[in-house]
């Protein structure tokens, strides 16, 4: 059995250990050292930094393009353009979450990492039963929950869904994890709800080839200048 063979494998013992959810959601690491550590909790006094972001970017966005018309499409836009937030991006699809993994500059020399998410299983954790959908959700508002813990303060990741509001989360059948004030996340947080799957080294050549196959190229998954000019870039040299 070839070792991409043997992955697939482990991926479908991933899901069956946490109980074959109706939907299983993917984040995939270059590095399968690195953690479910947003951006933004990285930082030293993140929770202060955080509205800090988040005004300095509604105030300077409105120059560039339209005023959103609620704070969760604004916090999408901060992780779109890669200021530090509390989400965490996953997909829906798992191919589209080894085409994360294979289509960084890291050498194929370097095991790498597919997370695997129960997204239900998760919000249970926090006594939902549901994935939150945002913003259709008043109840669920961005900075009454995170900035004055109304009703209560969330110590746990939760799992939401984003309207349609670009082409590259439609791309992307992009999702979300946000941090709660918990500075462990998932590994201990949320154990639970997900599960880890090595992708060794000696699977990524027929990983490379399943995403030629199933059409998963920079430019398909992100459809804009940028998605354009690395697949271009990578294509022809």
């Amino acid at each position: 059995m070839s070792a991409w063979s043997e992955f697939l494998d482990q991926v479908r013992a991933a899901e069956q250990d946490l109980g074959n959810p109706s939907e299983a959601w993917y984040r995939g690491h270059s590095d399968h050292r690195w953690n479910l550590v947003p951006s933004l909790p990285r930082e030293a006094d993140w929770e202060k930094k955080e509205k800090a972001l988040f005004i300095e970017f509604t105030k300077s966005a409105t120059r560039l393009f339209d005023r959103r018309t609620n704070d969760w499409e604004t916090l999408f836009d901060m992780q779109h353009y890669w200021v530090p937030t509390r989400l965490l991006d996953w997909t829906t699809v798992m191919g589209i979450a080894i085409a994360f993994i294979l289509h960084s500059d890291y050498s194929d020399s370097d095991e790498s990492a597919l997370f695997v998410l129960d997204p239900v299983a998760l919000n249970r954790l926090s006594g939902r039963e549901d994935v939150i959908n945002v913003p259709e959700d008043k109840s669920f508002d961005y900075k009454s929950i995170y900035w004055e813990n109304n009703p209560v303060r969330v110590e746990k990741p939760l799992a939401i869904r984003p309207g349609s509001q670009s082409d590259r989360l439609v791309a992307q059948k992009g999702v979300f994890t946000v941090a709660g004030s918990l500075p462990t996340g998932f590994e201990s947080a949320a154990s639970q709800a997900f599960r880890k799957v090595i992708l060794p080294s000696a699977a990524k050549a027929d990983a490379r080839e399943f995403l030629r196959w199933a059409n998963l190229d920079e430019y398909t998954i992100y459809p804009d200048i940028v998605g354009m000019a690395r697949h271009i870039k990578h294509k022809i040299l």
